[in-house]
């Protein structure tokens, strides 16, 4: 990655460099999955290639820190270099050719074959890691879509358009849980004892409560059980137990 940089020998012009390129770099850093369109963007917001772009958006996960984006020498460290555009390129054929495919080969069939295409070109191949950082990079829905269909990407990775609504109380009614805040204590020496579990069924029309259950228990099957039945049986022989008209 070359060397270090060092945030106290930068001047000015450095700093504010690397400030605008932590403003690109940061959002990309956040995502799993890369696509070509995010990545051309970056490259054209920074006015650097793709090799350059892949260099500092790895410092920049190891160290999520302006400092790290400095880079005093652009160029790479002793004894390592860049993947130029036409190893980007064969590596990209390579993936079409190979790791896009239904059968679903793996990196190392992906690497066999950007090594027979670069010894058509007469070209030294890249490693085995550089070419699984190119994966990693790639769009994993048109990825998902080469190999299992366009069908299957559309369910994975796009939002399902459908409003949930419900028309009359009790079409839909939701059951969840929570964490009472306020403890039990002991009727002798009020000690605490815990904090009650409360589960909840909520008309989702009324957003009124429909029936709850209290108890000391995690919640369980048993909670949701104990609630639909709070819900469902007449509430008069439950009011009138606890003296409430």
């Amino acid at each position: 990655m070359g060397r270090n940089p060092d945030k106290f020998a930068a001047d000015d012009a450095d700093w504010r460099r690397a400030v605008a390129r932590e403003a690109v770099i940061r959002p990309l850093a956040s995502k799993d999955r890369l696509s070509p369109a995010d990545i051309g963007l970056a490259c054209r917001q920074l006015g650097v290639r793709r090799a350059r772009l892949y260099e500092l958006l790895g410092r920049y996960r190891v160290s999520p820190v302006t400092s790290s984006l400095l880079g005093h020498n652009p160029g790479p460290a002793k004894g390592r270099r860049r993947l130029s555009e036409e190893m980007e390129a064969l590596i990209e054929t390579a993936m079409r050719d190979t790791y896009r495919r239904r059968e679903k080969p793996s990196i190392t069939a992906m690497h066999d074959r950007v090594r027979e295409l670069c010894r058509a070109c007469g070209k030294v191949a890249p490693s085995w890691k550089a070419v699984r950082a190119r994966v990693k990079l790639a769009d994993p829905r048109l990825l998902m879509r080469d190999r299992e269909g366009a069908k299957a990407a559309r369910e994975r990775f796009e939002p399902v358009v459908q409003e949930y609504r419900a028309d009359h109380a009790l079409h839909i009614v939701q059951i969840d849980h929570t964490l009472v805040d306020l403890f039990i204590v002991d009727a002798v020496h009020r000690r605490p004892l815990q904090r009650p579990w409360l589960t909840l069924a909520i008309d989702i029309a009324s957003r009124m409560v429909a029936g709850f259950y209290l108890t000391l228990e995690s919640p369980s099957s048993a909670s949701v059980a104990l609630c639909v039945q709070h819900m469902v049986m007449p509430k008069e022989p439950w009011l009138e137990a606890r003296g409430i008209k």
